[in-house]
């Protein structure tokens, strides 16, 4: 068996709440109401620029398909996308309170999921004009992730919602997949296959030409996020409430490694993200601290 080792550390000294990881840049968004953004490696001798102009701490960030921008929401309902080649923001997206609490890109859009379990988009025009894809009831929708067809939300009661050719069709698939909150929704390469993870201690894989589960792999602790390796999905990475990043080989459904990142048994792990190439994992705390591993 691999085992992993310590690529670069960087400590921040801020609580972070998200991480998000492009060909060029890492990006870590701060509780502070600052994103600190690194280009190239993360490390001691590479101090990190500052995103600022945001407001009551930073909820969510997302790299755009070709890494040229960064959405970021924060408390404020505010989303704000930033041109990094011209390292300047360039527009501001005001939401009703509390609908910005996450987000993700599809195409050139920006979707964002939160109170009341709407899931809206905004086009990047001129206009940015809201476009209104669904609401569900008495929910709140606390995970989303996009491929190039599909959005996937997660909601506060463990149900999975598939949104399919949202920008046409927007036809709607249901189900309750987990027992409590969906922390993390992911979408497999092929776009057929998704994977949650929940406060319930489960991660699920979920045949979506079925909404189907495949297969359960139980943490027994609440499991903040998950990723999945952009070259082999049969990788999956998650971290937990157990202060542990596991690593899945989801063909077999077991755990081939795991690890406690950080010394500080108060701390919290947020984040967990592989790099584009897959060759990295990035895992990030609650009180401050940013490490990568690779494996050998």
């Amino acid at each position: 068996m691999s085992k992993v080792s310590v690529a670069s550390t960087y400590t921040i000294g801020e609580s972070i709440s998200s991480l998000d990881i492009s060909q060029e840049y890492t990006a870590a968004g701060l509780l502070d109401e600052t994103v600190a953004l690194w280009k190239d490696k993360v490390s001691k001798e590479n101090e990190p620029q500052r995103l600022e102009g945001h407001f009551l701490g930073i909820v969510d960030i997302k790299f755009s398909n070709n890494g040229e921008l960064l959405a970021v929401s924060s408390l404020d309902s505010v989303i704000r996308i930033w041109d990094l080649k011209k390292s300047i923001k360039s527009k501001e997206i005001a939401c009703d309170q509390m609908e910005n609490w996450n987000i993700c890109w599809l195409k050139d859009y920006i979707c964002t999921a939160g109170e009341g379990g709407r899931l809206s988009m905004f086009s990047m025009d001129q206009n940015q004009e809201e476009i209104p894809v669904f609401s569900v009831e008495n929910s709140f929708g606390s995970a989303i992730t996009a491929n190039n067809a599909n959005i996937a939300v997660g909601t506060d009661s463990g149900s999975l919602h598939i949104v399919e050719d949202p920008i046409e069709k927007r036809k709607l698939h249901s189900k309750k997949i987990h027992k409590k909150m969906v922390r993390s929704v992911k979408f497999s390469n092929d776009g057929f296959k998704a994977f949650t993870s929940s406060d319930d201690g489960d991660i699920k894989l979920i045949d979506l030409t079925k909404m189907k589960e495949i297969k359960t792999f139980q943490h027994h602790y609440s499991v903040n996020s998950i990723d999945v390796n952009p070259i082999d999905d049969k990788l999956v990475v998650s971290c937990s409430s157990d202060y542990k990043v596991r690593l899945w080989d989801t063909s077999s459904g077991q755990c081939i490694e795991q690890f406690s990142p950080f010394d500080k048994k108060d701390d919290k792990l947020w984040a967990v993200r592989f790099n584009r190439d897959g060759s990295l994992i990035g895992v990030c705390s609650q009180q401050g601290q940013l490490s990568f591993y690779s494996r050998n």
